[in-house]
């Protein structure tokens, strides 16, 4: 059973997992909203990555378009409550 270091060691340096993936992009929205590029850079994906993992998120509203300006995304309350349950779970794997 690995210890807290190496969970954290893996969970930062192992390949992210679906899951993982999209509590990075709503963590990135929590803080503003955001365009798709800067998604890309701040969570380490390439465009088509990004534009595959939002159009999922848009389409069980977890996220949504900006109604000022359509280029922007931002997280939703079920995008919240998704990244509450997952950091309570990843939480105590950390410690």
């Amino acid at each position: 059973m690995p210890n807290g270091h190496e969970v954290d060691f893996m969970m930062k340096y192992g390949r992210r997992g679906f899951l993982e993936i999209i509590a990075e992009i709503l963590t990135q929205l929590q803080e503003s909203p955001t365009r798709k590029t800067l998604l890309s850079y701040r969570c380490k994906l390439d465009s088509r990555a990004v534009s595959k993992y939002l159009e999922i998120m848009e389409k069980i509203d977890m996220v949504e378009r900006s109604k000022e300006n359509q280029n922007f995304f931002l997280i939703t309350k079920k995008g919240n409550l998704y990244l509450k349950k997952y950091n309570s779970l990843i939480e105590p794997l950390l410690k």
